[in-house]
Protein backbone atom coordinates (compact mmCIF):
# COMPACT_ATOMS: atom_id res chain seq x y z
CA UNK A 1 0.00 0.00 0.00
CA UNK A 2 2.89 2.21 1.04
CA UNK A 3 4.44 1.88 -2.82
CA UNK A 4 1.31 2.10 -4.06
CA UNK A 5 0.81 5.55 -2.61
CA UNK A 6 4.07 6.75 -3.19
CA UNK A 7 3.51 5.59 -7.39
CA UNK A 8 0.71 7.98 -7.01
CA UNK A 9 2.43 10.62 -5.86
CA UNK A 10 4.81 10.85 -8.03
CA UNK A 11 2.83 10.27 -11.40
CA UNK A 12 1.09 13.31 -10.02
CA UNK A 13 3.82 15.10 -11.05
CA UNK A 14 4.34 13.64 -14.48
CA UNK A 15 3.93 15.75 -17.47
CA UNK A 16 1.37 15.28 -20.00
CA UNK A 17 3.19 15.92 -23.42
CA UNK A 18 1.42 17.67 -26.67
CA UNK A 19 0.14 15.26 -29.40
CA UNK A 20 -1.36 14.68 -32.29
CA UNK A 21 -3.35 12.49 -33.90
CA UNK A 22 -4.33 11.50 -37.43
CA UNK A 23 -5.17 8.41 -39.27
CA UNK A 24 -5.40 6.63 -42.68
CA UNK A 25 -8.08 3.34 -43.27
CA UNK A 26 -5.18 0.84 -41.87
CA UNK A 27 -3.32 3.13 -38.38
CA UNK A 28 -3.98 5.49 -35.81
CA UNK A 29 -1.11 7.81 -35.74
CA UNK A 30 0.13 9.23 -32.44
CA UNK A 31 2.81 11.82 -32.65
CA UNK A 32 3.62 12.53 -29.05
CA UNK A 33 6.28 15.45 -28.04
CA UNK A 34 9.00 14.83 -25.92
CA UNK A 35 12.36 17.09 -26.12
CA UNK A 36 13.29 15.88 -22.46
CA UNK A 37 13.44 12.42 -22.82
CA UNK A 38 15.18 8.91 -21.96
CA UNK A 39 14.74 6.44 -24.97
CA UNK A 40 16.21 3.90 -23.11
CA UNK A 41 13.06 3.59 -20.67
CA UNK A 42 10.38 4.30 -22.58
CA UNK A 43 6.89 1.95 -23.17
CA UNK A 44 3.93 2.29 -24.55
CA UNK A 45 0.79 0.25 -24.36
CA UNK A 46 -2.16 -0.08 -26.71
CA UNK A 47 -5.19 -2.33 -26.39
CA UNK A 48 -8.59 -1.53 -27.22
CA UNK A 49 -9.47 1.96 -26.77
CA UNK A 50 -6.84 2.26 -24.18
CA UNK A 51 -3.40 3.93 -25.44
CA UNK A 52 -0.51 4.70 -23.04
CA UNK A 53 2.76 5.82 -23.61
CA UNK A 54 5.35 6.67 -20.50
CA UNK A 55 8.96 8.01 -20.86
CA UNK A 56 9.78 9.42 -17.61
CA UNK A 57 9.03 12.52 -17.03
CA UNK A 58 6.31 12.18 -18.89
CA UNK A 59 2.88 9.86 -19.58
CA UNK A 60 0.12 10.24 -21.83
CA UNK A 61 -2.83 7.95 -22.02
CA UNK A 62 -5.72 8.55 -24.41
CA UNK A 63 -9.15 7.27 -24.46
CA UNK A 64 -10.07 6.30 -27.98
CA UNK A 65 -13.09 6.67 -30.13
CA UNK A 66 -11.93 3.30 -32.22
CA UNK A 67 -10.34 -0.02 -31.18
CA UNK A 68 -6.51 -0.64 -32.04
CA UNK A 69 -4.78 -3.54 -31.28
CA UNK A 70 -1.27 -4.60 -31.21
CA UNK A 71 0.27 -6.75 -33.45
CA UNK A 72 3.04 -7.08 -36.01
CA UNK A 73 1.84 -3.90 -37.70
CA UNK A 74 2.16 -1.70 -34.91
CA UNK A 75 5.49 0.65 -34.85
CA UNK A 76 7.27 2.97 -33.17
CA UNK A 77 10.26 5.35 -33.85
CA UNK A 78 11.43 8.70 -32.23
CA UNK A 79 12.33 11.58 -34.73
CA UNK A 80 15.59 13.77 -33.26
CA UNK A 81 14.60 15.90 -35.43
CA UNK A 82 11.09 17.28 -33.95
CA UNK A 83 11.91 15.55 -30.78
CA UNK A 84 8.33 13.31 -31.47
CA UNK A 85 7.84 9.94 -30.47
CA UNK A 86 5.84 8.77 -33.92
CA UNK A 87 3.57 5.63 -33.36
CA UNK A 88 1.68 3.73 -35.52
CA UNK A 89 -1.31 1.79 -33.96
CA UNK A 90 -3.26 -0.88 -36.29
CA UNK A 91 -6.55 -0.45 -36.78
CA UNK A 92 -8.68 -3.54 -35.32
CA UNK A 93 -11.18 -2.83 -38.39
CA UNK A 94 -9.53 -1.67 -41.15
CA UNK A 95 -11.43 1.23 -42.93
CA UNK A 96 -13.06 2.45 -39.58
CA UNK A 97 -12.59 6.14 -39.34
CA UNK A 98 -12.36 7.66 -35.74
CA UNK A 99 -14.41 10.32 -35.18
CA UNK A 100 -13.03 13.63 -33.19
CA UNK A 101 -9.11 13.21 -32.94
CA UNK A 102 -8.98 16.96 -32.45
CA UNK A 103 -11.18 16.73 -28.81
CA UNK A 104 -7.56 16.89 -26.75
CA UNK A 105 -10.06 16.96 -23.69
CA UNK A 106 -12.40 14.27 -24.56
CA UNK A 107 -9.40 11.97 -25.38
CA UNK A 108 -7.74 12.53 -21.99
CA UNK A 109 -11.03 12.21 -19.95
CA UNK A 110 -11.83 8.32 -18.84
CA UNK A 111 -14.84 6.44 -20.62
CA UNK A 112 -17.49 4.99 -17.54
CA UNK A 113 -20.09 6.01 -15.51
CA UNK A 114 -20.77 10.02 -14.68
CA UNK A 115 -23.17 9.09 -11.56
CA UNK A 116 -22.29 7.96 -8.24
CA UNK A 117 -23.43 4.54 -7.63
CA UNK A 118 -25.64 3.50 -4.62
CA UNK A 119 -23.39 0.97 -3.50
CA UNK A 120 -26.04 0.30 -0.27
CA UNK A 121 -28.49 -2.12 -1.46
CA UNK A 122 -32.40 -1.81 0.52
CA UNK A 123 -33.66 -5.40 1.24
CA UNK A 124 -37.48 -6.45 0.55
CA UNK A 125 -39.70 -7.38 3.12
CA UNK A 126 -39.04 -6.40 6.70
CA UNK A 127 -39.54 -9.88 8.25
CA UNK A 128 -36.14 -11.03 6.51
CA UNK A 129 -34.23 -7.39 7.44
CA UNK A 130 -35.28 -8.46 11.04
CA UNK A 131 -33.78 -11.87 10.41
CA UNK A 132 -30.64 -10.83 8.70
CA UNK A 133 -29.94 -7.95 12.02
CA UNK A 134 -30.44 -11.11 14.10
CA UNK A 135 -27.87 -12.72 12.34
CA UNK A 136 -25.59 -9.55 11.08
CA UNK A 137 -22.48 -10.68 13.69
CA UNK A 138 -22.16 -14.42 12.12
CA UNK A 139 -22.70 -13.44 8.87
CA UNK A 140 -20.29 -10.72 8.93
CA UNK A 141 -17.71 -12.69 10.33
CA UNK A 142 -18.47 -15.23 7.11
CA UNK A 143 -18.35 -12.84 4.58
CA UNK A 144 -14.68 -11.29 5.59
CA UNK A 145 -13.65 -15.12 5.44
CA UNK A 146 -15.23 -15.66 2.32
CA UNK A 147 -14.85 -12.62 0.21
CA UNK A 148 -10.78 -12.38 0.97
CA UNK A 149 -10.48 -13.91 -2.52
CA UNK A 150 -12.70 -11.02 -4.30
CA UNK A 151 -11.24 -8.83 -2.68
CA UNK A 152 -7.80 -9.38 -3.91
CA UNK A 153 -9.43 -9.58 -7.50
CA UNK A 154 -10.63 -5.89 -7.31
CA UNK A 155 -7.27 -4.64 -5.98
CA UNK A 156 -5.40 -6.45 -8.94
CA UNK A 157 -7.81 -4.71 -11.34
CA UNK A 158 -8.31 -1.12 -9.86
CA UNK A 159 -6.94 1.00 -12.59
CA UNK A 160 -5.73 4.44 -11.27
CA UNK A 161 -6.35 7.49 -13.15
CA UNK A 162 -4.69 10.68 -12.55
CA UNK A 163 -5.74 14.32 -13.70
CA UNK A 164 -3.52 15.08 -16.97
CA UNK A 165 -2.72 19.10 -18.30
CA UNK A 166 -2.26 19.41 -21.55
CA UNK A 167 0.43 22.63 -21.43
CA UNK A 168 -0.61 25.24 -23.29
CA UNK A 169 2.95 26.42 -25.15
CA UNK A 170 6.09 24.78 -24.54
CA UNK A 171 8.57 27.53 -23.93
CA UNK A 172 11.45 24.98 -23.26
CA UNK A 173 12.91 25.26 -26.26
CA UNK A 174 12.04 28.39 -27.39
CA UNK A 175 15.09 31.19 -27.20
CA UNK A 176 13.22 34.14 -25.45
CA UNK A 177 14.53 37.79 -24.80
CA UNK A 178 14.96 35.70 -21.70
CA UNK A 179 17.76 34.25 -22.04
CA UNK A 180 20.17 36.68 -22.37
CA UNK A 181 19.60 37.16 -18.34
CA UNK A 182 18.31 33.54 -17.56
CA UNK A 183 19.16 31.13 -20.26
CA UNK A 184 21.22 27.78 -20.22
CA UNK A 185 22.06 24.50 -22.26
CA UNK A 186 23.76 25.48 -25.92
CA UNK A 187 24.55 28.43 -25.98
CA UNK A 188 22.14 29.65 -23.05
CA UNK A 189 19.12 29.31 -25.67
CA UNK A 190 16.75 27.40 -22.84
CA UNK A 191 14.78 28.74 -20.32
CA UNK A 192 11.79 27.04 -18.12
CA UNK A 193 12.86 23.41 -18.38
CA UNK A 194 13.67 22.68 -14.74
CA UNK A 195 10.47 24.29 -13.51
CA UNK A 196 8.14 22.19 -15.32
CA UNK A 197 9.92 18.51 -15.03
CA UNK A 198 10.07 16.51 -11.53
CA UNK A 199 11.30 17.69 -8.12
CA UNK A 200 13.84 14.76 -8.73
CA UNK A 201 15.74 16.81 -11.31
CA UNK A 202 16.47 19.27 -9.31
CA UNK A 203 18.65 16.86 -6.98
CA UNK A 204 21.32 16.64 -9.59
CA UNK A 205 22.08 20.99 -9.63
CA UNK A 206 23.81 22.72 -7.33
CA UNK A 207 21.70 25.18 -8.02
CA UNK A 208 18.32 25.73 -6.51
CA UNK A 209 15.47 26.94 -8.95
CA UNK A 210 17.72 28.16 -11.78
CA UNK A 211 14.61 29.52 -13.65
CA UNK A 212 14.24 31.90 -10.93
CA UNK A 213 17.52 33.59 -11.43
CA UNK A 214 20.01 35.10 -13.23
CA UNK A 215 22.96 33.91 -14.65
CA UNK A 216 25.17 35.99 -11.76
CA UNK A 217 22.65 35.14 -9.24
CA UNK A 218 23.18 31.64 -10.13
CA UNK A 219 26.74 31.88 -9.94
CA UNK A 220 27.42 33.88 -7.14
CA UNK A 221 25.30 30.95 -5.32
CA UNK A 222 27.26 28.25 -7.01
CA UNK A 223 30.38 30.03 -5.52
CA UNK A 224 28.81 30.19 -1.80
CA UNK A 225 27.94 26.61 -1.78
CA UNK A 226 31.30 25.73 -3.39
CA UNK A 227 33.05 27.63 -0.27
CA UNK A 228 30.81 25.43 2.36
CA UNK A 229 31.33 22.30 0.34
CA UNK A 230 35.66 22.75 0.75
CA UNK A 231 36.94 19.86 3.05
CA UNK A 232 40.35 21.40 4.23
CA UNK A 233 40.77 17.47 5.72
CA UNK A 234 40.23 15.99 2.43
CA UNK A 235 42.61 17.98 0.79
CA UNK A 236 45.89 17.98 3.37
CA UNK A 237 44.84 14.52 3.19
CA UNK A 238 45.32 14.27 -0.49
CA UNK A 239 48.34 16.44 -0.31
CA UNK A 240 50.30 14.96 2.31
CA UNK A 241 49.15 11.14 1.70
CA UNK A 242 49.71 11.23 -2.23
CA UNK A 243 50.67 7.60 -3.21
CA UNK A 244 47.14 6.87 -5.18
CA UNK A 245 47.42 10.33 -6.56
CA UNK A 246 50.98 9.62 -7.86
CA UNK A 247 49.85 6.66 -9.74
CA UNK A 248 47.19 8.85 -11.33
CA UNK A 249 49.51 11.30 -12.51
CA UNK A 250 51.97 8.50 -13.76
CA UNK A 251 48.90 7.31 -15.98
CA UNK A 252 49.09 7.32 -19.72
CA UNK A 253 45.53 8.83 -21.65
CA UNK A 254 44.34 7.21 -24.92
CA UNK A 255 45.18 10.23 -26.66
CA UNK A 256 49.01 10.35 -25.05
CA UNK A 257 49.59 6.86 -26.92
CA UNK A 258 48.47 8.64 -29.91
CA UNK A 259 51.73 9.63 -32.32
CA UNK A 260 51.13 13.00 -33.35
CA UNK A 261 52.78 13.77 -36.80
CA UNK A 262 51.76 14.63 -40.10
CA UNK A 263 49.05 12.09 -40.37
CA UNK A 264 47.09 12.82 -37.15
CA UNK A 265 44.42 14.87 -38.28
CA UNK A 266 43.77 12.96 -41.60
CA UNK A 267 42.05 10.32 -39.77
CA UNK A 268 44.57 7.55 -40.76
CA UNK A 269 44.90 6.91 -37.39
CA UNK A 270 43.47 4.01 -35.83
CA UNK A 271 42.63 6.00 -32.94
CA UNK A 272 40.71 8.67 -34.86
CA UNK A 273 38.30 6.43 -36.74
CA UNK A 274 34.56 5.93 -35.37
CA UNK A 275 33.78 2.67 -34.50
CA UNK A 276 30.13 0.90 -34.86
CA UNK A 277 28.57 2.75 -31.82
CA UNK A 278 29.93 5.55 -32.23
CA UNK A 279 28.67 5.93 -35.70
CA UNK A 280 25.48 4.84 -34.43
CA UNK A 281 25.28 7.66 -32.19
CA UNK A 282 25.82 10.25 -34.39
CA UNK A 283 23.42 9.24 -36.84
CA UNK A 284 20.59 9.75 -33.64
CA UNK A 285 21.87 13.14 -33.23
CA UNK A 286 19.41 15.92 -34.85
CA UNK A 287 19.72 17.20 -38.02
CA UNK A 288 20.03 21.35 -37.54
CA UNK A 289 22.64 23.47 -37.78
CA UNK A 290 23.74 26.75 -35.44
CA UNK A 291 24.52 29.66 -37.03
CA UNK A 292 26.50 31.70 -33.87
CA UNK A 293 27.52 35.47 -33.78
CA UNK A 294 30.85 36.78 -33.09
CA UNK A 295 30.11 37.69 -29.21
CA UNK A 296 28.15 34.42 -28.54
CA UNK A 297 31.29 32.19 -29.60
CA UNK A 298 33.06 32.42 -26.64
CA UNK A 299 30.98 31.50 -24.12
CA UNK A 300 29.91 28.54 -25.70
CA UNK A 301 33.86 27.40 -26.16
CA UNK A 302 34.48 28.24 -22.99
CA UNK A 303 31.37 26.06 -21.97
CA UNK A 304 33.14 23.03 -23.87
CA UNK A 305 35.81 23.73 -21.92
CA UNK A 306 34.74 23.18 -18.74
CA UNK A 307 32.47 19.98 -20.31
CA UNK A 308 36.02 18.89 -21.68
CA UNK A 309 37.59 19.06 -18.45
CA UNK A 310 35.39 17.24 -16.36
CA UNK A 311 35.39 14.19 -19.03
CA UNK A 312 39.26 14.26 -18.98
CA UNK A 313 39.24 14.71 -15.15
CA UNK A 314 36.63 11.38 -14.83
CA UNK A 315 39.21 9.19 -17.71
CA UNK A 316 42.15 10.12 -15.56
CA UNK A 317 40.75 9.31 -12.22
CA UNK A 318 39.38 6.03 -13.45
CA UNK A 319 42.57 5.32 -15.20
CA UNK A 320 41.18 4.98 -18.74
CA UNK A 321 37.87 2.99 -17.26
CA UNK A 322 34.22 4.32 -16.92
CA UNK A 323 32.84 3.47 -14.02
CA UNK A 324 29.03 4.04 -11.80
CA UNK A 325 29.59 6.86 -11.18
CA UNK A 326 31.25 8.82 -14.04
CA UNK A 327 27.83 10.38 -15.16
CA UNK A 328 27.71 12.07 -12.12
CA UNK A 329 31.19 12.92 -11.99
CA UNK A 330 31.55 14.51 -15.07
CA UNK A 331 28.33 16.42 -14.45
CA UNK A 332 29.64 17.56 -10.93
CA UNK A 333 32.66 18.84 -12.47
CA UNK A 334 30.97 20.54 -14.66
CA UNK A 335 29.62 24.02 -13.24
CA UNK A 336 28.38 24.91 -17.03
CA UNK A 337 25.52 21.79 -16.50
CA UNK A 338 25.52 21.12 -12.52
CA UNK A 339 24.65 25.00 -11.82
CA UNK A 340 23.32 26.14 -15.08
CA UNK A 341 26.08 28.34 -15.31
CA UNK A 342 27.71 30.75 -17.98
CA UNK A 343 31.28 32.32 -18.34
CA UNK A 344 32.61 35.07 -21.07
CA UNK A 345 36.29 34.30 -19.50
CA UNK A 346 38.55 31.78 -20.07
CA UNK A 347 40.80 32.29 -17.50
CA UNK A 348 37.33 31.94 -15.18
CA UNK A 349 36.49 28.58 -16.70
CA UNK A 350 39.78 27.19 -16.00
CA UNK A 351 39.54 28.59 -12.10
CA UNK A 352 36.49 27.34 -12.13
CA UNK A 353 37.12 23.92 -13.19
CA UNK A 354 40.35 23.41 -11.27
CA UNK A 355 38.25 25.02 -7.82
CA UNK A 356 35.17 22.20 -8.21
CA UNK A 357 38.13 19.57 -8.78
CA UNK A 358 39.22 20.45 -5.41
CA UNK A 359 35.71 20.08 -3.34
CA UNK A 360 33.90 17.31 -4.82
CA UNK A 361 35.77 14.18 -6.32
CA UNK A 362 37.20 11.62 -4.49
CA UNK A 363 41.25 13.02 -5.09
CA UNK A 364 41.68 16.37 -5.08
CA UNK A 365 45.07 17.66 -5.88
CA UNK A 366 46.18 21.02 -7.64
CA UNK A 367 48.84 18.82 -9.50
CA UNK A 368 46.28 16.78 -10.66
CA UNK A 369 43.89 19.28 -11.73
CA UNK A 370 46.65 21.22 -13.16
CA UNK A 371 47.39 17.73 -15.43
CA UNK A 372 43.78 17.42 -16.04
CA UNK A 373 43.87 20.92 -18.39
CA UNK A 374 47.07 19.09 -20.07
CA UNK A 375 45.27 16.33 -21.16
CA UNK A 376 42.52 19.28 -22.48
CA UNK A 377 45.14 21.20 -24.27
CA UNK A 378 46.26 17.47 -25.88
CA UNK A 379 43.08 16.92 -26.56
CA UNK A 380 42.44 19.78 -28.47
CA UNK A 381 45.69 19.12 -30.48
CA UNK A 382 44.78 16.25 -31.29
CA UNK A 383 41.64 17.51 -33.41
CA UNK A 384 37.88 17.99 -33.45
CA UNK A 385 37.99 13.89 -33.86
CA UNK A 386 39.28 13.73 -30.23
CA UNK A 387 36.65 16.53 -28.86
CA UNK A 388 34.07 14.38 -30.82
CA UNK A 389 35.01 11.00 -29.15
CA UNK A 390 34.71 12.63 -25.53
CA UNK A 391 31.51 13.86 -26.03
CA UNK A 392 30.08 10.91 -27.21
CA UNK A 393 31.30 9.27 -24.39
CA UNK A 394 29.50 11.73 -22.00
CA UNK A 395 26.63 11.13 -23.91
CA UNK A 396 27.10 7.48 -23.33
CA UNK A 397 27.93 8.13 -19.25
CA UNK A 398 24.43 10.27 -19.03
CA UNK A 399 22.08 7.27 -20.61
CA UNK A 400 23.41 5.20 -17.81
CA UNK A 401 22.84 7.64 -14.99
CA UNK A 402 19.54 7.95 -14.28
CA UNK A 403 18.13 11.35 -15.04
CA UNK A 404 21.54 12.50 -16.55
CA UNK A 405 19.76 12.12 -20.10
CA UNK A 406 18.85 15.77 -19.43
CA UNK A 407 22.05 17.40 -20.17
CA UNK A 408 22.06 15.35 -23.36
CA UNK A 409 19.14 16.88 -24.61
CA UNK A 410 20.48 20.25 -23.15
CA UNK A 411 24.16 20.20 -24.23
CA UNK A 412 26.21 17.49 -25.01
CA UNK A 413 23.70 16.78 -28.57
CA UNK A 414 23.93 20.26 -29.53
CA UNK A 415 27.75 20.13 -28.91
CA UNK A 416 28.35 17.09 -31.30
CA UNK A 417 26.30 18.89 -34.22
CA UNK A 418 27.92 22.17 -33.86
CA UNK A 419 31.78 21.69 -33.29
CA UNK A 420 31.66 19.26 -36.84
CA UNK A 421 31.08 22.53 -38.34
CA UNK A 422 33.64 24.76 -36.29
CA UNK A 423 36.56 25.57 -38.65
CA UNK A 424 40.44 24.14 -37.31
CA UNK A 425 41.77 27.72 -36.78
CA UNK A 426 39.51 27.79 -34.14
CA UNK A 427 40.39 24.98 -32.37
CA UNK A 428 43.94 25.76 -32.58
CA UNK A 429 43.65 29.25 -31.36
CA UNK A 430 41.58 28.04 -28.03
CA UNK A 431 44.44 25.29 -27.67
CA UNK A 432 47.25 28.94 -27.70
CA UNK A 433 45.14 30.54 -25.68
CA UNK A 434 44.43 27.56 -23.05
CA UNK A 435 48.27 26.80 -22.79
CA UNK A 436 48.72 30.57 -22.05
CA UNK A 437 46.22 30.77 -19.38
CA UNK A 438 47.31 27.41 -17.38
CA UNK A 439 50.89 28.92 -17.50
CA UNK A 440 49.50 31.83 -15.33
CA UNK A 441 46.99 30.38 -12.85
CA UNK A 442 48.00 30.34 -9.68
CA UNK A 443 46.21 28.76 -6.09
CA UNK A 444 45.12 32.12 -4.76
CA UNK A 445 42.96 32.19 -7.92
CA UNK A 446 40.49 29.80 -6.57
CA UNK A 447 39.87 31.46 -3.48
CA UNK A 448 40.39 28.63 -1.10
CA UNK A 449 43.31 30.16 0.97
CA UNK A 450 44.79 26.88 -0.54
CA UNK A 451 48.89 29.01 0.42
CA UNK A 452 47.53 29.89 3.64
CA UNK A 453 46.16 25.96 4.42
CA UNK A 454 49.41 24.58 3.48
CA UNK A 455 51.62 26.63 4.90
CA UNK A 456 49.71 26.13 8.31
CA UNK A 457 49.86 22.54 8.00
CA UNK A 458 53.67 22.54 7.17
CA UNK A 459 53.73 24.79 10.83
CA UNK A 460 51.52 21.98 12.74
CA UNK A 461 54.22 19.23 11.22
CA UNK A 462 57.16 21.18 11.67
CA UNK A 463 56.07 21.72 15.63
CA UNK A 464 55.09 17.94 15.78
CA UNK A 465 58.60 17.37 14.23
CA UNK A 466 60.19 19.79 17.07
CA UNK A 467 58.19 18.30 19.89
CA UNK A 468 59.15 14.62 19.10
CA UNK A 469 62.67 15.40 18.90
CA UNK A 470 62.43 17.31 22.12
CA UNK A 471 60.43 14.03 24.01
CA UNK A 472 63.19 11.85 21.91
CA UNK A 473 65.85 14.18 23.00
CA UNK A 474 64.51 14.28 27.01
CA UNK A 475 63.81 10.36 27.09
CA UNK A 476 67.55 9.80 25.99
CA UNK A 477 68.48 12.17 28.72
CA UNK A 478 66.21 10.72 31.72
CA UNK A 479 68.07 7.37 30.14
CA UNK A 480 71.54 8.27 30.48
CA UNK A 481 70.14 9.92 34.53
CA UNK A 482 68.88 6.65 35.68
CA UNK A 483 72.44 5.18 34.92
CA UNK A 484 74.11 7.79 36.74
CA UNK A 485 72.13 7.61 39.80
CA UNK A 486 72.19 3.79 39.91
CA UNK A 487 76.05 4.16 40.19
CA UNK A 488 75.62 6.77 42.87
CA UNK A 489 73.77 4.69 44.49
CA UNK A 490 76.37 1.66 44.30
CA UNK A 491 78.96 4.43 45.45
CA UNK A 492 77.30 5.38 48.06
CA UNK A 493 76.46 2.34 49.52
CA UNK A 494 80.16 1.18 49.22
CA UNK A 495 80.68 4.30 51.57
CA UNK A 496 77.97 3.65 53.73
CA UNK A 497 79.63 -0.13 54.51
CA UNK A 498 82.68 1.52 54.88
CA UNK A 499 81.96 4.19 57.64
CA UNK A 500 80.11 1.03 59.56
CA UNK A 501 83.39 -0.52 59.68
CA UNK A 502 85.48 2.10 60.85
CA UNK A 503 82.64 3.09 63.35
CA UNK A 504 82.55 -0.42 64.69
CA UNK A 505 86.49 -0.97 64.46
CA UNK A 506 86.57 2.38 66.19
CA UNK A 507 83.77 1.41 68.87
CA UNK A 508 85.97 -1.74 69.53
CA UNK A 509 89.57 0.02 69.89
CA UNK A 510 87.49 2.28 72.39
CA UNK A 511 86.19 -0.69 74.10
CA UNK A 512 89.78 -1.96 74.22
CA UNK A 513 91.24 0.59 75.85
CA UNK A 514 88.36 1.05 78.24
CA UNK A 515 88.92 -2.15 79.81
CA UNK A 516 92.71 -1.65 79.87
CA UNK A 517 92.14 1.03 81.95
CA UNK A 518 89.76 -0.87 84.37
CA UNK A 519 92.62 -3.23 84.61
CA UNK A 520 94.74 -0.36 85.52
CA UNK A 521 92.47 0.62 87.94
CA UNK A 522 92.37 -1.86 89.86
CA UNK A 523 95.80 -3.06 89.81
CA UNK A 524 96.80 0.22 91.00
CA UNK A 525 95.90 -0.13 95.01
CA UNK A 526 97.44 -3.42 95.20
CA UNK A 527 100.68 -1.91 93.94
CA UNK A 528 100.49 1.09 96.02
Amino acid sequence: QTCLIHFIKRHNKMITPRFELSQDDEFLFVSIYAPFTNLENTEIFMDGRDFRFFSKPYYLRLHLPGEVEESEKAAGEYDADSTSFKVKCPKVKQGEHFEGLDMITKLLTPQGNTEVKDKIEELSGGQENNNNQDNLGDQDHHDVGEGDGELEEEEEELDWYFEQVVPESCPDLLTTDSTASYGYGFNSARTGVFKSLLDEYSQILDVIDPDSKTISERKLEQEEKETKDFSEDHYLCDLFEHSEIDSILNFKTSWENVELGEDSRNSRHPALAFNETEQQQMLQLPRKTFKLEERERVPVLCSLLDILYAERYDERMNLGEQCSESGWCIAKLSSTMSASANTKSLKRTVVSSIRRSLIYPLYRSWDLSIQVWKDVILLLKIGKVAVIKSLLKILKCFSETEGYHLFSQLYINDYLVWIQTVPDSHINSLREALQVIIKGVSKSDVKLELDELEHAALLTIQEQQKDNTNIDALTSKMKDVGLDSDDDSSESDDSDDDDESSEESSSSDDSEDDHASESEATTSPTST
